[in-house]
């Protein structure tokens, strides 16, 4: 069964007005983007010809004829300012408003029913101009697929424009109901209408897509250049610190070598040799300080880990030795191997006890514990390093790990903040975790995985 004539007038005015309404809320949207404006008023002008044409039995009819045809010329003129800022090209109005212009005062001219089919004639042609004009800027502009594509939807209407132009010629002589029986020209206006619309959006978004992929060069090629210019800030910084070093050991020594002369110098020269000796050697561990935490930070922010297999008990039991504290192994087997970064589980331990050493009533007191799992099984390996003093209070053991973190204290010096820091990242890096209690003391555990499962992205064997 074939639709009538107010039936498709009336899904022109529906899909028109959706149409309309859609380009609205997508300039909404995106304010800034160029073309969406005029798109929407092109829309709501394209809207207004269907809903003038179902009010005739409201309206006067020669209104209807001269405010649709409006609306129609109108809605080509401001599709092509849009096509224009989306191909980003500047507005151009005078070739549209030379058409309107031109062709609009006819239709005026033409208002007699008997005029219908002239009227069709000259709104088709002025139409057809201007759905060309949108047609050929999108076509001759940047090959993209979006934009051949709403190039062909205004070349289809330009051609619903000329085959109406040729019906014309064929039968001069149109009647109200030959124009009514016409209705596959509205259909496909219908179907040019949704193929404007998403056209457009589709473009948008390209526009869009373009527009965050380009951002995201930029922050790319700007974290290169950041990245670049803080690697060389650290070498710079760790060439600098080194170059510090040759002085000062010149200084202590001729310092040290006046000392050990025979005579006893005066009680003021010894005690500015005193000064200088303590000075010197601050200022070299403050160097030396600055060189391994330098070294630490990139070799774990970058993840250059060497994996190896290590004796977690000899290791530790060095470092007992050395540090001069206790190293409790009871039911630790003779040899406990586990796949790790020497150079980083060594800088693990030694700030813990380090760490323990500077915050214990005493020294004798401090104890590397180690709670192996039992034989043959794949349980975590615990190591708890334990200090009698008075422990980390309750508000900042949540805090203690964080980068230039330091405990307040009013006793103990303050450290640089990311020794507990390093801990963290290097036992994570091992795939195991670390936490801070307080029982007796201060007890840090260190739990690392028995198969040495690690996370690094750069990982030598």
């Amino acid at each position: 069964m074939a639709l009538d004539f107010n039936t498709i007038l009336l899904m022109m005015a529906v899909i028109s007005c959706l149409s309309a309404i859609a380009l609205y809320l997508l300039y909404r949207l995106l304010p800034e983007t160029p073309g969406l404006r005029h798109a929407a008023i092109a829309g709501a002008c394209q809207a207004v010809t269907p809903v003038v044409l179902l009010a005739r039995g409201i309206i006067d009819p020669m209104i209807s004829i001269l405010l649709s045809n409006a609306a129609y010329l109108l809605a080509g003129a401001f599709y092509y300012q849009a096509v224009r800022q989306l191909c980003d090209l500047a507005m151009e109005w005078r070739w549209p408003m030379t058409i309107i212009l031109m062709f609009y005062p006819l239709i005026i001219i033409f208002l007699d029913g008997e005029d219908l089919s002239k009227r069709v004639f000259i709104s088709s042609i002025a139409i057809g101009c201007l759905t060309f004009m949108s047609s050929w800027v999108l076509w001759k502009g940047q090959i993209q697929l979006s934009r051949r594509a709403l190039a062909i939807v205004f070349a289809t209407a330009t051609l619903l424009c000329v085959i109406r132009v040729f019906f014309i010629l064929g039968q001069p002589s149109m009647s109200q109901s030959d124009f009514k029986s016409a209705y596959l020209i509205f259909m496909l206006g219908i179907v040019t209408s949704i193929g404007v619309m998403v056209g457009i959006v589709v473009i948008v978004f390209d526009r869009l897509r373009e527009q965050l992929k380009f951002q995201l060069q930029e922050v790319t090629a700007a974290h290169d250049v950041a990245r670049i210019a803080l690697r060389e800030q650290k070498d710079f910084m760790a060439m600098l610190s080194h170059e510090f070093k040759t002085p000062l050991s010149i200084i202590k020594a001729n310092a040290d070598a006046v000392a050990m002369i025979d005579n006893p110098p005066a009680p003021f020269i010894r005690e500015s040799l005193e000064r200088i000796q303590q000075t010197s050697l601050r200022l070299s561990d403050l160097v030396d300080g600055c060189l391994s935490d330098e070294r630490i930070s990139t070799v774990i922010e970058e993840n250059e880990l060497f994996m190896t297999s290590l004796d977690l008990v000899e290791l530790l039991r060095g470092l007992s030795q050395e540090y001069g504290v206790r190293f409790v192994d009871a039911h630790a087997p003779a040899a406990l191997h586990i796949q790790g970064d020497r150079y980083l589980v060594s800088i693990l331990f030694s700030s813990l006890i380090s760490n323990a050493r500077k915050f214990a009533r005493k020294h004798e007191n401090t104890e590397i514990r180690l709670l192996s799992p039992p034989q043959n099984s794949a349980a975590p390996i615990t190591v708890e390093v334990f200090d009698d003093g008075q422990g980390v209070a309750e508000q900042e053991r949540q805090r203690i790990f964080d980068k230039y973190y330091r405990v307040s204290s009013e006793t103990q010096p303050q450290g640089s903040g990311l020794g507990l820091f390093f801990v963290k990242r290097i036992v994570e890096l091992h795939g195991g975790t670390v936490s801070v209690e307080r029982r007796q003391g201060t007890i840090f555990s260190v739990t690392l995985p028995a198969g040495g499962a690690v996370r690094c992205n750069s990982c030598a064997y």
